[in-house]
């Protein structure tokens, strides 16, 4: 592949739809900046910076993914009026613009509770502005995007902004090491909204394809949502996407709290060592990861991919703050190269499942339970952190010897809810096109022999 194709979709050969598609990803090398620091490091040592604690910051982050309780609401309005450009931009706006005003509260008001309050209303502004631009985002990708070249996009697009967010974590780390306090959290955080607002002028010039006729409008939002539950190709879907997320999100947030209080990593050392190894395994990765969609569907690659995602949570269990650079480079190793796979699939099931005719309804019922369990997972992990692990912990180390801290109870909790939920609820998703997952792991197993082979 040539340098200049890194950049394009080179294997579009429609010129209208290449131009469409080269923006979509110019726009997420820019969003990609914005989506890093508002949930990544730099909010964890923001909320570290404010004095928040665990619970606290889990309420925090609680607020965005929210949004996606008010996603039916969203998509009605999105069916209803057939404006899915028009909302997505409001949508867009509304999410992003808060945040030039959340680092700046904390320099004109003192009173913690307060502060917390008004970060918290913000917050569940942009929730709202979320709901409206991931249900026009999708819905809009679902028509634009071909489905024979879907993998190869999506692995394409993410590609480039795991490029960008290399070069944009290292930058952002070193900045936040030497600009301290809540001037550089601010700086950032401004710097970052600035990009997320480029993201979505990009899609000005995107072509919109005209949305599929539906009696949407005139159809009763309970019997609705029946018939989704109903659809067993996508309600099995549904039910690993809930469960999935409440495995992950109890502890997903805190692995950053965790690098920065426990481990007492700088912010370069969590771009360096966690991001940077992350993403170059990324895209050293990702496009095999779309071609083997494309060949062997998504469900084979989404089993593989979830069941090493679900070892990795025992794996920080070991680290201390005088050995954690070789497992946490570990770590980052396999989740470069599994959770894309994860991301991949999981956006091409939703689409492939959901059919044409509302397809905005059933990505809504999907983001509208999704969202309300990944705000009560966040909540849950930071109340267990909190209030839950310290007793079981000081009698974990006092009968053992070991020297665990509240963090690892919820890492530990979450492997094996991982494990568990991906083998019971995965099995039933039914997709025509996907072959077996032996078939993928005997190809997998021949190509590293001939790789070894090769040496």
């Amino acid at each position: 592949m040539k340098i200049k194709d890194f950049f394009t979709t080179y294997f579009v050969e429609d010129v209208e739809l290449k131009r469409s598609l080269n923006l979509v990803i110019l726009g997420v090398c820019f969003g990609i900046v914005f989506f890093n620091v508002t949930t990544g490091a730099p909010i964890a040592g923001f909320a570290k910076e404010l004095g928040f604690g665990d619970l606290l910051y889990g309420f925090m982050l609680a607020m965005p993914v929210l949004g996606g309780a008010i996603q039916l609401f969203a998509s009605y309005v999105l069916e209803r009026t057939k404006k899915r450009k028009i909302i997505f931009f409001l949508g867009g706006f509304i999410q992003r613009i808060p945040w030039l005003f959340i680092p700046i509260l904390p320099f004109f008001i003192s009173d913690k509770n307060l502060l917390f309050s008004l970060i918290v209303f913000l917050l569940a502004i942009t929730a709202v502005g979320g709901a409206f631009i991931n249900v026009s985002f999708m819905s809009w990708m679902g028509d634009l995007v071909p489905i024979e070249i879907r993998g190869r996009f999506f692995s394409h697009r993410s590609m480039l902004a795991t490029f960008v967010s290399f070069i944009s974590g290292l930058s952002i780390g070193w900045f936040l090491d030497r600009v301290h306090g809540l001037i550089g959290f601010a700086i950032v955080f401004i710097f970052a909204t600035i990009l997320g607002l480029l993201d979505i002028c990009c899609f000005f010039w995107v072509y919109d394809p005209p949305m599929k006729k539906s009696d949407f409008s005139q159809v009763n939002f309970r019997k609705m949502m029946k018939s989704v539950i109903k659809d067993s190709r996508f309600s099995n879907f549904l039910l690993f996407a809930v469960f999935w997320n409440i495995a992950l999100n109890i502890s997903a947030p805190y692995f950053n709290i965790y690098m920065i209080k426990y481990l007492k990593m700088s912010y370069f050392e969590i771009a360096l060592y966690v991001q940077i190894v992350s993403n170059v395994i990324t895209i050293l990765s990702v496009r095999m990861l779309g071609r083997l969609i494309d060949r062997f569907g998504n469900k084979p690659v989404l089993i593989i991919s979830t069941l090493i995602v679900s070892f990795l949570p025992y794996i920080w269990c070991f680290t201390t703050p005088n050995n954690w650079l070789f497992f946490v480079i570990l770590v980052q190793i396999f989740a470069g190269t599994f959770w894309p796979g994860i991301d991949l699939t999981f956006n091409n099931l939703a689409l492939y499942l959901s059919p044409n005719e509302n397809r905005s309804f059933y990505i809504a019922v999907l983001n509208f339970f999704v969202g309300i369990v990944n705000a009560l997972s966040f909540i849950l992990g930071g109340y267990i952190i909190e209030y839950v692990a310290p007793p079981i912990v000081a009698f974990i180390n006092n009968v053992t010897g070991l020297y665990l801290v509240e963090y690892h109870l919820i890492f530990i909790l979450s492997g094996v809810l991982r494990f568990m939920f991906s083998r019971i609820f995965l099995p039933r998703i039914h997709e025509e096109r996907s072959k077996p997952v032996e078939e993928l792991k005997n190809h997998i197993v021949k190509k590293i022999k001939n790789k070894i082979g090769v040496f």
